[in-house]
């Protein structure tokens, strides 16, 4: 009866969230990644800071982070790397900056952590 006024209707909703949900999991790949490698980094960090105070020197734990961080393509440098002792407790703390490209825009993912342990 009313059939003819509401003609093709229903799939511009149907275009509209495909493209919603494909835009969605474009940014999910692209962002998702580089959010597990900043987790798997604080933990490198939180690792060296407690086995660098017990062990390990202050360069040689700055080594073992530049190395880990190159081999998980963290744009970290030394510059932005600061390992230091005091009396009570060793910390380490990094910063970066990771670009993604999501095609229309860049998003620069910014990474600060500060990891403390004490000496024994």
């Amino acid at each position: 009866m009313f059939r003819s006024n509401q003609k093709g209707e229903g799939r511009i909703g149907l275009v509209v969230a495909i493209a919603v949900v494909g835009c969605a999991i474009f940014v999910g790949t692209q962002y998702i990644p580089v959010r597990i490698k900043a987790y798997e980094f604080r933990d490198v960090l939180r690792n060296e800071a407690r086995m660098g105070a017990v062990r390990a020197s202050n360069q040689t734990v700055t080594q073992r982070i530049l190395e880990k961080a190159e081999e998980l393509e963290i744009p970290l440098t030394r510059k932005n790397l600061k390992v230091r002792r005091t009396k009570a407790e060793m910390i380490v703390s990094a910063t970066y900056e990771h670009p993604i490209d999501l095609k229309v825009t860049e998003y620069v993912y910014r990474f600060e952590a500060e990891e403390r342990a004490p000496l024994f």
